[in-house]
């Protein structure tokens, strides 16, 4: 019954049958409707097309305290692979845990700013409408009146139970007749399993964030006195002379959001050393329950182990938790990652993107680049996402096909939009993606050297020093990188932590989007390995942390000073946001900046009122 070849395959040749075939993302069974036979109809045409390797959410079967039960599990593996030995499984399980563990343990909760503090109550909430099951829910208003969501990442009690379970999973799954076609798994948790901190997704003004719950409050409190050394260091830090566990406040939403407008120091947490460290503190407790999965999949079966991680287009980024990348980088115990596309610029005639440095990540882990796009055939039911020709559909997925060979990434399809997006009856579409899959599985085994003079370098130190804001990511972090990869040259893409171990000389061209937090010894590291004629360019307030507020560290390092613009407002057309085929308006949170004159400026740029914008000085 099972496929017999991967039990042959080294954990190596696994990792490169994984990278060099594409990938499908698709429902596991269906939605709503008992039409098995549709459901294999549509399997049977992802076959055809050469998707071999399958990526779907199934049940832990952790249903209870100490229960398992994988009757539906079963069920679901059965439907993709039974009568299909030439199917492969990558399945993706999310391990939250049950409702009857959040009753038992309500002191392991994710409680909301609103929400309570006694541990009877939050156990009386468990299952309620007051229990935010998801974490997030679109753009709902008025707000529900939610006020705990489901575990803590901190929780280590959580972090034990969950590996528990997913050890049980895997013995189960290795032994049953499909445990040979299973490649590898993907484990999440947190926002729609991609292992995102409950409430990231949410608006500003939303009350539904934050974490206020008895024991992440206490592992906030003891990380953060480790991290210092002391209780009075860290009073020092924070500048709370009065500071103990009981006295401790969490960040709370209406302290991060920005959307009132923060000056530059509010922006950039310049005097909030308390925010920077929750974002360390959420990176590293989401890092550390991602990596104790892991390492439950080494030891259990010896395959393979991946998540999603690295969101730096998210604004929220440090409270998602995903700033721990060098951990994600270097650990043992994790071998893939993947994000979802980047949803802004990504229509026909835009460059698309990620929402992680997935080129990073490429150079020391498998990387699945997602290509989370529609087809025309969508427009009647998704007309915001889907192409508008059939054209414009073959040049956004031949795009993404393109992205991910050029940067040596793996590839998945990511759903297709279901059954909304009918394609498979689309000869042409159909045989678009057969010609896909066959492009993918020739070159992608073939090693290949960039050739981009054009390096765009983003900073995981930096965004956790940002507080929650809205129009710098859009309007200076996302029409930036479009911009300069419309301009017509090959950019990679890369993070500062990847110029200390890689040879720079390639680059004439380097772009640092957001690096505010640059002290001086590290800026020197990084200009040592810069070609002497290369150009650098610097955006908005760069080097202006050292880490402490420091101008005079902002030019010596980019040889500027930038100053705050009084009047804040710009004309709205210069920070609308493309999101699909929809333009938003981002609020204006955040302070404008002028380059402020000094002698052997070459000027580039001047607003309508003659401030400086863009300038260049030779060094």
């Amino acid at each position: 019954m099972g496929n017999k070849e991967e039990q042959s395959m080294t954990f190596e040749e696994t990792l490169e049958f994984m990278r060099h075939h594409p990938w499908n993302f698709y429902y596991t069974a269906p939605k709503g409707t008992k039409d098995w036979a549709a459901y294999r109809e549509r399997r049977e045409r992802l076959d055809e097309i050469g998707s071999m390797i399958n990526t779907v959410p199934i049940p832990s079967g952790w249903v209870g305290i100490d229960r398992y039960d994988y009757e539906a599990t079963d069920r679901y593996i059965e439907a993709l692979l039974e009568g299909y030995p030439g199917r492969w499984l990558v399945p993706r399980i999310g391990m939250d845990p049950p409702l009857d563990w959040l009753r038992a343990n309500p002191e392991e909760v994710c409680v909301y700013w609103n929400g309570p503090t006694d541990p009877e109550e939050i156990a009386a909430m468990v299952g309620t409408s007051y229990h935010d099951r998801s974490g997030w829910d679109g753009d709902k208003k008025p707000y529900p009146d939610q006020r705990i969501s489901n575990q803590s990442f901190s929780s280590k009690l959580w972090v034990r139970d969950a590996c528990t379970a997913l050890g049980k999973l895997i013995s189960h799954i290795e032994a049953s007749p499909y445990g040979g076609q299973v490649l590898g798994y993907m484990f999440g948790f947190g926002n729609c399993g991609e292992n995102m901190w409950w409430g990231d997704w949410r608006n500003q003004g939303d009350p539904r964030k934050g974490d206020f719950g008895i024991s992440h409050k206490k592992h906030f409190y003891n990380w953060a006195v480790k991290k210092y050394g002391s209780l009075e260091a860290l009073r020092r830090a924070w500048d709370m002379p009065g500071l103990t566990l009981e006295s401790l406040e969490v960040p709370t939403p209406p302290e991060r959001w920005s959307e009132n407008g923060k000056d530059l120091r509010g922006v950039l947490l310049a005097s909030d050393q308390r925010q920077v460290d929750c974002n360390e503190f959420h990176s590293e407790a989401c890092f550390d329950a991602i990596e104790a999965l892991g390492r439950t999949v080494k030891e259990t079966c010896g395959k393979p182990a991946g998540g999603f991680y690295g969101y730096f287009q998210d604004e929220t980024v440090g409270y998602a938790g995903h700033l721990a990348t060098d951990r994600a980088m270097t650990t043992p115990y994790v071998d893939f990652y993947s994000s979802p596309k980047a949803y802004h610029y990504c229509l026909a005639g835009d460059p698309g993107a990620s929402q992680a440095p997935g080129q990073s990540f490429a150079r020391k882990k498998l990387w699945i680049e997602e290509n989370d796009s529609r087809s025309h055939h969508a427009l009647g039911c998704d007309g915001d996402r889907a192409p508008k020709t059939p054209g414009d559909t073959v040049t956004v997925f031949w795009r993404e096909i393109y992205r991910a060979l050029t940067f040596q990434q793996g590839f998945w399809w990511m759903d297709i939009n279901g059954l909304n997006d009918d394609w498979y009856g689309d000869g042409e579409m159909v045989e678009m993606f057969r010609s896909q899959a066959a492009f993918y599985k020739k070159w992608s085994p073939i090693p290949r050297k960039s050739i981009a003079q054009v390096l765009f370098v983003e900073d995981e130190a930096s965004c956790g020093h940002t507080t929650y804001i809205s129009g710098p990511q859009r309007n200076l972090r996302l029409r930036l990188e479009r911009e300069l990869r419309l301009c017509g040259a090959p950019v990679d893409h890369l993070r500062i932590g990847d110029l200390f171990e890689i040879d720079l000389s390639q680059y004439k061209f380097i772009v640092f989007c957001h690096a505010f937090v640059m002290p001086p010894e590290k800026w020197e590291g990084i200009r040592k390995r810069i070609r002497p004629d290369a150009h650098v360019l610097w955006n908005y307030a760069a080097a202006m942390l050292s880490p402490d507020f420091d101008p005079e560290n902002q030019k010596r390092v980019t040889g500027f000073y930038t100053g705050e613009c009084p009047g804040r407002m710009q004309p709205e057309e210069l920070y609308r946001h493309i999101y699909w085929h929809c333009t938003h308006n981002c609020p204006q949170d955040y302070p404008l900046v002028e380059i402020l004159p000094e002698a052997g400026q070459e000027v580039l740029q001047v607003s309508p009122d003659n401030r400086i914008l863009t300038a260049r000085v030779r060094r």
